[in-house]
């Protein structure tokens, strides 16, 4: 649709920040679930994360996954959790039942 006017253009101009602010939000979302789509992820896999409060995304550096205990790598970032299962996870996750790695 070409633009008619300069009230379209400007419309234009001033959606252009939100659309790509959006835009940068996915690829921060997509950065943190590298290692599995939490929607593809099998009903079972997900209650379990609910229940063990799991975040793809530690607020804590000094608590993620690839510090745990029950974790175990399987690339760069990502690993399997033993209490999910051997479910996949982010290398930067963490969840209720952390335990540091000895």
């Amino acid at each position: 649709m070409p633009l008619s006017n300069r009230r379209d253009l400007l419309r234009l101009a001033m959606a252009a920040p939100a659309v790509l602010c959006a835009s940068g939000l996915a690829i921060h979302a997509a950065e943190a679930a590298t290692c599995f789509d939490p929607e593809m992820l099998p009903a079972s896999q997900k209650n379990m994360r609910r229940t063990l409060g799991f975040v793809a995304m530690s607020a804590d550096p000094a608590k993620s996954c690839s510090r745990c205990t029950f974790f175990t790598a399987t690339a760069t970032d990502c690993g399997k959790c033993q209490l999910l299962s051997g479910g996949p996870v982010t290398a930067t996750g963490v969840c209720r039942s952390w335990a540091l790695r000895n």
